[in-house]
């Protein structure tokens, strides 16, 4: 640990002390890596400037965990500068009071507050502050710039660096850096800047400014793109502006929220009605994106269920690739893998000492009279010996597996489900065949195009089971059938002898196009 004197101060900086509402801390951190709940923190240096003038402060930290190869390459730390350090629970009392109620100034501060952030709460202490990024800063400041890497300040606004990667070093370049925007700008531009930037502090710093403001406070879905505008995330709420702030709360708890904070480049949003329409939105984008952060929804290829035909003893595991789970019965669970449908087959068959071998979930033991092994421990009641009949096997299994049971698809073809905001009074109509999410469209009459438009393989969704089966079977949707194969009209048209209109049902509905001739026109 090490302390060092004030600064000799000069005329700008004597003046810049003097008129600090609030100390500030300038802070940064050395760290065995960038994931802010599983890697720690190896050194702290803070710069404090308060009217008493400057204070700065640095220490080595146990992180309890080797330092990675290359960061000891980047910052010259390694494990052996690091053993009989103090470890940040020891630090955390003294450091807490050392930040408390003095404004956080990082580069990239939801980097270094998220991790202190971390750090502070797995000692047991709460840690709030508010915070100012120097990145932001930067590029409040100096719009036309490119870059506002650390390196490229010490370039371009002719920085002094005593080291690099270093904690105390880099925390004394952001106090250079703050003294040369107060010669370079107004003192009332400069605070202008840094009042928004503080009440912002969360977003991260790629993003523009005003980027949360722009967000409707509607229903619906959002998108953050990276690097060329590459998917990041998806997801849904009924209150956008909301959700999408929530995201960036700065705590990162997550690792996916410091990942995709430190990757966004550019906010996506799209309105829907209601919450059910963004709820199918979000399934619909995820699959088709596949964003990067986003656990990958249940996809057609491996979907299977269980399925306990009257009579049988034992269930069988039937694919949607073979067969149409939304018009099969006796169906039970749906599941993306073949391995997690044996996997909740044998926790349902340990939980209700149910019997491995008559599932058909292990072989049958060579000697009936002797049962099988959960049989032999006590977990199951023998119906592979013979002590308890299959029927009675079949029967408990059942009632087991009611909580689990698919619902078969209860209409003749598609249905249109209506949502309706009562404030605005805009509507949609979600179309839905055999748990398959057609689309959506704006009016009732939008609803024969969407479907005329629809592929003709639409196979089982178990992610659109799952958000409508329930609600469905409840009586909490509105809903119209739909004509799964809707009708078009031929119209004969100034012919000589011929008026005529012949209605023929087709598969698909034709899209209105006109042929013309001297005689007469077809309108389809």
């Amino acid at each position: 640990m090490s302390e060092a004197p004030q600064d000799e101060n000069d005329s700008l900086a004597d003046a810049l002390l003097a008129g600090l509402a609030r100390p500030i801390v300038f802070v940064d951190l050395e760290t065995t890596g960038s994931n802010a709940t599983e890697d720690r923190i190896t050194e702290i240096g803070v710069v404090e400037a308060s009217t008493a003038g400057i204070e700065r402060w640095s220490v080595l930290v146990d992180p309890g965990l080797p330092v990675p190869p290359f960061i000891s390459r980047l910052t010259g730390i390694e494990d052996a500068m690091l053993r009989g350090q103090p470890t940040f629970e020891s630090l955390a009392p003294a450091l807490v009071e050392r930040l408390h109620g003095k404004l956080f100034v990082a580069h990239n501060a939801r980097f270094d507050y998220g991790f202190l952030k971390n750090e502070f709460r797995r000692a047991g202490i709460a840690f709030r502050a508010d915070t100012l990024c120097t990145v932001r800063l930067s590029r409040a400041l100096f719009p036309s710039v490119e870059r506002h890497g650390l390196d490229a300040l010490i370039a371009r606004l002719n920085l002094a660096p005593e080291g690099r990667h270093r904690a105390l070093a880099d925390a004394d370049l952001l106090w250079q850096f703050w003294q040369k925007i107060h010669t370079l700008y107004p003192q009332d531009l400069v605070d202008a800047a840094i009042k928004t930037l503080v009440r912002r502090a969360s977003l991260p710093a790629a993003l523009p400014e005003g980027a949360l403001d722009a967000l409707p406070s509607s229903p619906g879905v959002y998108l953050f793109h990276g690097d060329d505008d590459v998917p990041l995330y998806v997801g849904k709420s009924i209150n956008l502006k909301q959700r999408v702030a929530a995201h960036f709360s700065g705590d990162h708890r997550l690792q996916k929220d410091l990942s995709i904070s430190q990757a966004i480049r550019r906010i996506e949003t799209r309105e829907t009605v209601g919450e059910l329409g963004a709820l199918l939105l979000e399934a619909k984008l995820v699959k088709d994106l596949k964003p990067t952060h986003n656990r990958l929804l249940k996809r057609a290829s491996g979907t299977c269920a269980w399925q306990w035909l009257p009579g049988a003893s034992a269930p069988a595991l039937v694919k949607a690739s073979r067969r149409d789970l939304s018009r099969e019965e006796h169906l039970f669970g749906v599941f993306a893998s073949r391995a997690k449908a044996l996997a909740f087959m044998r926790h349902c068959a340990d939980e209700h000492n149910l019997c491995h071998a008559t599932l058909g979930l292990e072989k049958a033991p060579l000697s009936r009279g002797r049962g099988c092994f959960g049989y032999q421990v006590k977990r199951c009641l023998g119906s592979c010996a013979g002590i308890e009949t299959l029927t009675d096997h079949a029967a408990r299994a059942l009632d087991a597996l009611q909580s689990s049971r698919l619902a078969r698809w209860p209409h003749e073809g598609p249905i249109a489900i209506a949502e309706r905001d009562e404030a605005s009074g805009r509507e949609a109509w979600h179309v839905i065949d055999r748990w398959c999410y057609i689309g959506t469209c704006a009016t009732r009459d939008g609803i024969a195009s969407l479907l005329a438009d629809a592929p003709d393989l639409r196979p089982f969704d178990a992610d659109v089971y799952g958000l409508i089966a329930k609600r469905l079977a409840s009586g909490q949707l509105t809903w119209i059938a739909c004509d799964a194969r809707p009708s078009f009209h031929l119209v004969v048209q100034d012919a000589p002898s011929v008026n005529a209109i012949v209605t023929r049902s087709m598969k698909r509905a034709t899209r209105h196009r006109a042929i013309a001739s001297d005689q007469f026109a077809l309108t389809f």
